[in-house]
């Protein structure tokens, strides 16, 4: 009886019994495939093992990149209000001190600021942009003096009025990345790209809202990452809606105008059935002239995810909106600005968000736009230098997103050159009679508001194209990716084919839910420990 040893393709060695006389050929074959089998199996063992090895590195990263982002939205960083001025960053976080997962809307403003220093998301992109230029290209000579303070060399203009910063820059007051990667303890070895998108997209069906003496308003929720409708949504829409001719509002509420004016009220007929809202819904700001409506108004996503709800006031072709719109369903809900119409028309302000010189937080500037002459121009915005309005009355007013007013100011600039474009603190504007400045600064308060700003136009002598009001809606702090254009918020940098872990979790900015998602890139050799500090 001879047992011999027979070797599977999985090079597993059983035996088997056979009978009859062994020979020498046939011991040599068993041998040769037992040497065959060998060199195979052991050909093989590297690759095997290392696939195990990286599946359980993934893993790994896949810990490290939850066990940091778990970091970051539990912890308020160092100084805790860090958002406030950033140059004094000794540790970093995005919560809001003492609330977990409730980031603060000023720090993820500072990641605004340093999207739009570094165009990561392409905020910068030419579809985005309403002019750009350089610090050189700036008219006054003194508002490049103050620019060149934050080490600002190049500017943007977007949505017509508001300029931010543009192209990299080596600001102090702008968080740098690699600074944040070692507060986070990461060495070279590892990059890592943190996510912020909202959870719910919120617009206004403009072609089924403004149509001629229409008191309907429709707003659709779908969802931020498909797309799809998002039905039973609770819709509240908080709106400043301006009628130039005073002539608009519903002939139900004609008594309340005929107790402000002594002058015939003009109105119109709301059609039978229209379920016009409450007169305690909304109130009268300004009549006669014009006429200016703040009021709330609310509705549900029917199973297209459309949500109608009812003005007091029907559309013409010289109104003017703002709408602050507010969803939510199953807990989770988003914010949504809307103006109309869209700033394709000469502004009559500019204003920006800059850090307070010498002081914490930030402070909102306002400029006369014959200071952004070549950003205007190169959109087409103006036709010539002398188009935009020679002398400007502002109203600016600070209102929590309850509407409480906060504070409250009114000053007067004119266009500017030289030292006269420097600004100045608009407070001192409030103070003179005579100004004879292009710019002035206003410090905002830490906490999130609306910056309701009202201009109206001294010089009433000019071409139709220069509008004779505007009214600009700043949302500030509460919802920062206002100002990348309702775009995802972008804050880090990416790997190539790199060995990647990923974690996502649910946050909140005030009210608003968004999804925040980190990829961990790992580019040593091997792997270390992951400190966060």
């Amino acid at each position: 009886m001879v047992k011999y040893l027979l070797v599977s393709h999985t090079g597993i060695i059983f035996m088997h019994n056979r009978g009859g006389q062994a020979s020498a050929v046939e011991a040599i074959i068993v041998v040769v495939v037992f040497i065959l089998a060998l060199v195979l199996v052991l050909r093989l063992l590297p690759g095997y093992i290392r696939t195990t090895g990286g599946e359980v590195n993934n893993l790994q990263l896949n810990a490290m990149a939850q066990s940091l982002l778990t970091y970051i939205v539990t912890n308020p960083g160092n100084p805790p209000n860090w958002g406030l001025n950033a140059t004094g960053l000794l540790s970093f976080g995005l919560a809001k001190e003492g609330q977990s997962y409730d980031l603060d809307p000023f720090k993820v403003l500072q990641l605004v600021y340093w999207d739009y220093a570094n165009n990561v998301s392409d905020a910068l992109s030419p579809g985005n942009l309403q002019g750009y230029c350089s610090l050189s290209q700036i008219n006054g000579a003194g508002f490049q003096q103050y620019l060149s303070q934050y080490n600002v060399s190049y500017i943007s203009l977007t949505s017509g009025w508001l300029f931010t910063i543009a192209k990299p820059t080596k600001a102090s007051w702008v968080i740098s990345y690699s600074y944040v990667k070692r507060l986070l303890g990461l060495d070279n070895s590892y990059d890592f790209l943190l996510v912020i998108t909202p959870v719910l997209n919120i617009t206004v069906m403009a072609s089924s809202s403004f149509t001629t003496n229409s008191f309907y308003v429709y707003v659709k929720v779908t969802n931020y990452a498909t797309g799809q409708p998002v039905s039973n949504a609770s819709v509240t829409l908080n709106y400043f809606a301006m009628d130039q001719g005073g002539d608009d509002l519903a002939c139900n509420y004609s008594s309340i105008l005929a107790s402000m004016s002594n002058v015939k009220v003009s109105c119109v007929n709301a059609p039978y059935g229209t379920p016009l809202p409450s007169p305690s819904s909304f109130t009268i700001i300004q009549y006669n002239p014009g006429l200016v409506i703040q009021g709330t108004s609310t509705g549900v996503t029917n199973a297209s995810g459309i949500a109608r709800l009812t003005l007091p006031m029907a559309y013409d072709s010289d109104n003017y909106y703002y709408f602050v719109i507010y969803a939510s369903v199953s807990g989770l809900g988003d914010y949504g600005y809307y103006q109309y119409p869209s700033f394709n028309q000469t502004p009559l302000l500019v204003a920006g968000l800059l850090p307070a010189l010498n002081g914490v937080g930030n402070s909102i500037v306002f400029a006369d736009p014959h200071l952004f002459t070549s950003c205007l121009l190169n959109q087409g915005l103006i036709t010539n230098p002398g188009q935009s309005a020679l002398g400007l009355r502002i109203i600016a007013v600070f209102k929590s997103e309850y509407g409480y007013t906060f504070r409250s100011i009114n000053f007067t600039i004119n266009p500017g050159r030289g030292s006269n474009s420097y600004p100045v603190p608009c407070s001192y504007l409030n103070s003179i009679n005579t100004p004879n400045y292009a710019a002035c600064y206003w410090n905002l308060p830490s906490t999130p508001m609306l910056l309701l700003v009202w201009i109206q136009r001294n010089s009433q002598g000019q071409r139709n194209s220069v509008p004779t009001s505007q009214l600009l809606i700043i949302p500030y702090g509460y919802n920062p990716e206002y100002y990348l254009t309702g775009r995802t918020i972008i804050f880090g940098r990416t790997v190539k084919y790199a060995p990647t872990g990923v974690a996502q979790g649910l946050v909140y900015i005030g009210n608003a839910a968004y999804l925040v998602k980190l990829y961990l890139y790992y580019r040593g050799n091997a792997y270390g420990g992951l400190g966060v500090g």
